[in-house]
């Protein structure tokens, strides 16, 4: 009897090595293609100088993947109706004709305050780091910035509420500052530090700064992306040859999310029980489980229309290939701590060659 319980230990421990050694080639085949793709920017990028660059904002949406500095001016609108930058503030008094604003977003004149924000995106395996280097906006007339720790779109997050690690109160920011007469706002130190900037870092590769100037106000913030170890909630820039997502044996949510209709690719997958196979489990309870699907909003959490749940092992390449037609695509790994889930991903945007296999369409 103990003798047939050791080989039984053997037998699992060989599986589950052997599992772990086809999941382990099929990455460092994945690897070793992308690599031809990715290495003539790498290159590029070693010998570029390490000058930090700058950027003006100009649209009240601002998407960026890229590091530097980025500065946003707003002037007080002149007796014409047209908002001033600060470019031609001077131009404008000694000029008749009203200028045109050049670091203005495009917003209605009739709705000053509305809320702008800077998105950055990142690579996957990486966090962003947003320094505040200067901040001119009046709390008084209703100024206000915030940094947010992820995506906000129409008052859902990304990650969702449900999938990230600290509560939604600690992860919007608000602040202003109010600038006296004559002076200039050169920054406001963290709690317990005796000087230096506001800064903020994002638990993944996404970020965002807002910010809600009714008159006048000014600002000027520095971006840096820096490797994360452990990534979990990916937001997808559709130039990954693969994605991968990992729970590193805790309970906690992994979310692959694209702002696009997609066609999803599982490659392969290690969810749940050592020795169950890939196989559907949409009826039936599971903890640890692999949800694809699409929505509307960007937390899937809450509207998210399933293509299909799938848990267990893969003991090779899948290539299970599902189309979502949805303004948001996701690849969501839930997971219970009790094992070490990882699935491998592809995601491409869809083209019109894609509609006739959806496999899922939102109401768009």
């Amino acid at each position: 009897m103990k003798r047939s319980r050791i080989l039984e230990t053997r037998r699992t421990m060989a599986m589950r090595g052997v599992a772990l050694l086809c999941f382990q080639v099929l990455i460092l085949c994945f690897q070793a293609k992308a690599w031809h793709a990715v290495r003539r920017s790498f290159e590029l990028e070693q010998t570029a100088a390490h000058q930090e660059k700058v950027h003006l904002v100009t649209d009240c949406m601002h998407v960026t993947s890229e590091e530097g500095e980025f500065s946003y001016v707003k002037l007080p609108a002149t007796k014409h109706g047209h908002w001033m930058s600060s470019e031609v503030a001077g131009a404008e008094a000694t000029a008749g004709d009203p200028p045109a604003a050049a670091n203005e977003p495009d917003l209605p004149a009739s709705d000053p305050a509305s809320v702008c924000g800077i998105y950055f995106v990142a690579d996957p395996d990486q966090t962003i780091e947003v320094t505040m280097k200067q901040v001119n906006v009046d709390c008084r007339t209703g100024g206000l910035m915030a940094f947010v720790d992820g995506w906000e779109l129409n008052g859902q997050y990304f990650p969702g509420e449900q999938d990230h690690e600290k509560p939604l109160g600690l992860r919007v920011q608000e602040f202003c500052a109010e600038q006296p007469a004559g002076q200039r706002w050169l920054g406001k130190p963290r709690p317990g530090e005796a000087g230096g900037a506001w800064v903020f870092r994002s638990s993944q590769n996404a970020a965002l700064v807002q910010y809600r100037i009714p008159e006048r106000g000014s600002f000027v913030l520095s971006a840096r992306f820096h490797h994360n170890p452990k990534p979990c909630n990916i937001m997808a820039e559709g130039l990954a040859p693969y994605y991968m997502l990992r729970n590193y044996g805790q309970r906690r949510n992994c979310t692959l999310t694209a702002l696009f209709p997609a066609v999803v690719s599982v490659i392969a997958q290690e969810v749940g029980e050592i020795n169950d196979s890939v196989r559907y489990c949409e009826r039936v309870h599971v903890d640890d489980k692999l949800e694809i699907g699409g929505s509307v909003g960007l937390d899937p959490s809450y509207q998210l229309v399933r293509a299909s749940t799938i848990c267990g092992r893969s003991r090779g390449r899948m290539d299970l290939e599902q189309t979502i037609l949805c303004g948001t695509t996701s690849v969501r790994l839930i997971s219970s701590g009790r094992y070490n889930n990882q699935a491998m991903v592809t995601m491409r945007m869809a083209d019109e060659s894609d509609l006739r296999m959806a496999t899922v369409i939102c109401e768009m």
